[in-house]
């Protein structure tokens, strides 16, 4: 009890250092500001204080949070921090009493040894569940790791299994990488979600986009039908894909075909057919029509390069199926591209 009394009083003292400080700066300011206007200068003062106490105490709390988030994320970091400050004092004191090579043999030493000894039991490994997307593990586990295994489960995934995993994984987070961006760019609720048309199939569908070119729209929306896209997804070798087009929109229609997964290693690439599902009414219809068409001619050529070249955006994913997507990393990054423009 009485150390927390002692802590409360230092930080006590340490508030009224901190508002005299801003007090004797405000005055400063609030006279200087006064000098050559009609504003009261008691008045200049008073807002000179509070706007100082507002900046301060915002960018505090501001660093609090952080230095919270950043302990409860990354506490190794922390405890790094914490041990080369610690033996750095202990060397400060040591040296104090005892000559320089003392203190350096009992404080330094001792810090290089722990560090050695935890970078030889400890390894990092991707753990894509998490916030920090990495997981501290035994050199035991490090080493199961290395061989294929989920450590949450303690056993290798199936091929199949783990790829499956993998595509659902990153459905799951597109989603919600949609709702996030929706919501921060429109303050909208995004109706996302993965369809089918009953009368689309992997056969028929570029001749169904090519034929509805001449009409407003790519596809009926009234037509589609929610569907849960995992029974229709397929593992051939390394390539993921679904028995029948799934459909999704992000400002246009996307189309997912039996090649939408592309496996290599601990990475996968994406590919999909998209297009923009706007009608110019203001242009000549048949003008627009031809334009279209181009427009559709150039994006499926695309995509069929894509695929075959093996040229689409390469993500990671860890033994148990986690993709490194990151929803509202990347939610954020779009919008600051878009107010950089």
């Amino acid at each position: 009890m009485k150390k927390t009394l002692e802590f409360l009083k230092i930080l006590f003292k340490i508030f009224i250092i901190i508002e005299i400080m801003i007090a004797i700066g405000s005055i400063l300011a609030g006279v200087i500001f006064s000098i050559g206007s009609d504003v009261n200068v008691i008045y200049s003062i008073i807002v000179c204080f509070f706007a100082a106490n507002y900046f301060i105490y915002e960018n505090l709390s501001q660093i609090i949070i952080l230095f919270y988030k950043g302990l409860i994320l990354y506490p190794l970091i922390y405890l790094k921090v914490f041990i080369i400050i610690f033996f750095i004092i202990f060397f400060f004191k040591l040296r104090k009493k005892f000559n320089k090579k003392l203190a350096f043999k009992y404080s330094i030493i001792p810090m290089i040894i722990i560090f050695a000894l935890y970078n030889y039991f400890f390894r990092t490994i991707p753990d894509y569940s998490s916030k920090t997307h990495e997981r501290i593990v035994t050199l035991s586990d490090y080493k199961k790791y290395q061989q294929g295994y989920c450590l949450k489960e303690d056993r290798i995934l199936p091929k199949d299994e783990l790829y499956k995993r993998v595509v659902v994984d990153h459905f799951v987070k597109q989603q919600e990488y949609k709702k996030i961006y929706t919501k921060m760019r429109y303050n909208e609720t995004c109706e996302c979600g993965y369809y089918i048309h009953k009368d689309i199939n992997l056969a028929n569908y570029k001749d169904y986009l090519r034929k509805n070119v001449y009409s407003k729209e790519y596809v009926n929306y009234d037509e589609l039908e929610s569907v849960d896209y995992t029974k229709y997804i397929v593992v051939k070798n390394n390539i993921a894909g679904f028995t029948k087009p799934i459909i999704s929109f992000d400002k246009g229609v996307i189309f997912y075909t039996d090649i939408a997964f592309d496996f290599q290693d601990d990475t996968y690439g994406i590919y999909k057919l998209f297009l923009i599902d706007e009608f110019d009414e203001r242009e000549d219809k048949e003008k627009e029509y031809k334009y279209r068409l181009r427009v559709f001619n150039h994006e499926l050529l695309s995509y069929e390069a894509d695929i075959k070249k093996k040229r689409s955006y390469i993500r990671k994913f860890d033994n148990c199926g986690y993709s490194n997507f990151n929803p509202e990393k990347e939610a954020k990054e779009s919008l600051e591209e878009i107010n950089f423009k």
